[in-house]
């Protein structure tokens, strides 16, 4: 991971977030950027040494430091489906940077299906988190109930490409308020006890339903961490304010098989009292800087989830 400022970038792509609930679209907006060259003298890591990598770099142009985020994608054999920087999480990056900066700021947030982990990066060095938590599931070794089936499993190596993209010292390590943990939402008791040990106030999340065998899992799994998280600073848990932001992919440019039926469990009141759902949909259109003709649209469905304890 890196995080520099630099007056020489080179924008090479800018993304802009549009949609009847954004408040201001000048706010979210994400260039990418060529990569700074790296250090010839650096010594290659694991990741590096087993899978091919390509770097990344984002720019958020209205913060101050207009910090540049610097990503490192590794292979599909290393990551799967979480090898590359998705359009989703580009988008979800600029939506938190801009209209939902002070939604993060000085709280405890957590991400599932982290991937490459960028709106995890975002959240702790331009939303300024109290302590960021990046999620996803990959081999391990210890998985007993994890209904695998016929998914994609990113190889044990994908944790610590995520480690290293949100500045986490290894997977399953603190460092610098940052955290990176193996998750299985097939497995309840290690949600609860990610429930209980972190307390997010905050959950993040896009791309999330992708298969539908983890429909039901990912429902569980929120409604676990709405239920018994929140007060990270109290004795209790359990009963704080928690806040849910999904940022989930819509057709034409992406069709996913589970989304529908995600979406009418939501409707239909799924995760029980007190969980208050709204959404919407938003639109990001990617440009590049090279030609007019270079245009990009993609449409997402937002949702909100909001428990207040009874």
């Amino acid at each position: 991971f890196s995080a520099t400022s630099n007056s020489d970038t080179i924008v090479t792509r800018s993304y802009t977030l549009h949609g009847n609930g954004i408040i201001d679209s000048s706010s979210c907006i994400l260039h990418e950027v060529r990569p700074l060259p790296r250090d010839p003298n650096a010594e290659e890591d694991e990741v590096e040494l087993y899978y091919p990598t390509i770097r990344r770099s984002f720019v958020l142009p209205n913060h101050a430091e207009e910090k540049v985020l610097t990503i490192r994608q590794t292979s599909f054999g290393c990551g799967r489906l979480g090898a590359t920087v998705w359009p989703s999480a580009i988008a979800l990056a600029a939506l938190l940077a801009g209209d939902s900066r002070e939604f993060i700021e000085g709280k405890r947030v957590m991400e599932l299906g982290s991937g490459c982990g960028l709106p995890s990066l975002v959240a702790k060095q331009i939303c300024n988190a109290q302590h960021v938590l990046a999620t996803d599931y990959w081999e391990d070794g210890n998985d007993t109930n994890s209904g695998s089936g016929d998914r994609l499993v990113p190889k044990n190596l994908f944790g610590a490409n995520l480690a290293y993209n949100i500045g986490s010292s290894d997977a399953d390590n603190d460092n610098d308020n940052t955290s990176v943990e193996h998750l299985d939402w097939h497995d309840e008791m290690s949600i609860f006890k990610i429930a209980h040990d972190f307390r997010p106030d905050v959950i993040i999340g896009s791309d999330l339903v992708y298969y539908p065998m983890d429909t039901a899992p990912l429902l569980q799994t929120l409604e676990i961490l709405l239920k018994n998280a929140g007060g990270g600073d109290g004795d209790d848990g359990g009963g704080a304010k928690v806040d849910v932001l999904l940022l989930l992919p819509l057709p034409p440019n992406a069709e996913r098989e589970a989304l529908p039926d995600f979406r009418t469990r939501l409707e239909n009141g799924e995760l029980g009292d007190g969980c208050e759902v709204t959404m919407d949909e938003l639109e990001m259109v990617g440009k590049g800087s090279g030609s007019d003709d270079d245009e990009e649209r993609h449409n997402f469905l937002r949702v909100r989830i909001q428990h207040h304890s009874q």
